[in-house]
């Protein structure tokens, strides 16, 4: 049946990516397709989700930090609700808060778990570690997560500036810089803000057998 609303959407949001100063009816607009967006996602659509994500990233950015209003559920809990790994997987990598308790203080590990989603929960739970420190899913949309999953650590290498939020400051990786990333693919950052490698506090290196 195609996109539907997708397809009148795509090029006007692109082009509301690249301008720093949007009015606010084009924050209108965008706040009404991610509406759209959960409606789908609450339906168990994660095809046509995950499509519309791909197409504009940020849409997909913005629908990470989202929650109800009515009921405090964020994408992730539905996510995790409908036993999406892969949706569950790509909202991490954005930066959404994956403790983040509904208001009635369920978390998104909670849900996988009463739906029966046991790996899931697991996932999400380790996804967790270190939410409430130095490593806390950042607000701002415009920044990626940091992790201190040290053990899963894999070398990638930056194909852009990335900017990492860190201790409620930010990280900068340029371009063509070495850095690690955890199974969720956020970049694992140490000590004061180090990447390449994380260091530990004693000034060791937390990947130091991967280095």
């Amino acid at each position: 049946m195609g996109l539907g609303p997708w397809a009148f959407n795509v090029t006007y949001i692109r082009l509301c990516e690249t301008n720093s100063s949007m009015e606010g009816t084009d924050m209108s607009e965008l706040n009404k397709l991610i509406e759209e967006t959960y409606a789908q996602a609450k339906r168990g659509e994660w095809g046509k989700v995950l499509s519309a994500w791909n197409q504009i990233p940020l849409l997909a950015r913005r629908c990470s930090r989202y929650s109800k209003p009515s009921s405090g559920w964020t994408f992730l809990h539905q996510a995790a609700y409908f036993g999406r790994e892969d949706a569950c997987r790509e909202l991490i990598r954005l930066g959404a808060h994956v403790s983040k308790p509904s208001l009635d203080r369920k978390t998104p590990a909670d849900v996988a778990h009463e739906r029966g989603h046991s790996t899931l929960a697991g996932l999400l739970q380790k996804a967790s570690e270190g939410h409430d420190s130095l490593w806390a899913a950042p607000e701002d949309t415009d920044l990626l997560p940091s992790s201190c999953l040290w053990s899963e650590a894999k070398e990638s290498r930056a194909t852009e500036m990335l900017l990492v939020a860190y201790g409620g400051g930010l990280v900068q990786i340029p371009v063509h810089s070495r850095y690690f990333v955890d199974s969720f693919d956020r970049a694992i950052v140490g000590w004061h803000g180090s990447y390449d490698p994380p260091y530990g506090m004693d000034g060791n290196s937390m990947v130091k057998k991967r280095t």
